[in-house]
């Protein structure tokens, strides 16, 4: 990694509310790291980000079922119908397994994308403000989210 590179990465932590140690984050960039975290600040490399999110809704069942009605719907092979019965039922756990049973991993990814491009990845990722930072390195381009 060059000095100019290093640099860039050191001037964005300390311009992060966090201000995480720019050292370790550089160590796991260097280390080919795609998921981590440096002071309550989570990096995760865009190429890994979809499969990570996806991982982490999908073992959440209860979670799952609490989506939207009609995003649920219109993102997956359940009926509207269905799904606010269940929702109005409080049975959202059964709609969450129901997604898990019927989808496979790439659609469980494209679910994501889909609630990505409607609230952000900074929704999912930061519970604190829901915001987002974007760091291009030459091992790939991260997500970052401050959670202070």
């Amino acid at each position: 990694m060059k000095y100019s590179e290093i640099k860039k990465i050191k001037t964005f932590c300390n311009n992060l509310t966090s201000q995480p140690d720019w050292r370790e984050v550089v160590e796991n960039i260097i280390g080919s790291e795609v998921d981590f975290t440096v002071d309550n600040v989570r990096f995760i490399n865009t190429d890994d980000i979809l499969e990570i999110m996806a991982d982490e809704i999908f073992s959440d069942e209860y979670i799952l079922g609490c989506f939207n009605a009609g995003f649920i719907a219109n993102n997956s092979d359940l009926n509207y119908e269905l799904v606010k019965a269940c929702q109005n039922a409080e049975a959202y756990e059964a709609i969450g397994k129901a997604l898990n049973a019927t989808m496979t991993h790439d659609e469980k990814e494209n679910f994501c994308a889909a609630y990505a491009s409607a609230d952000g990845y900074g929704h999912h990722f930061n519970g604190y403000d829901f915001s987002e930072e974007e760091l291009a390195t030459s091992k790939g381009f991260f997500h970052v989210f401050d959670n202070r």
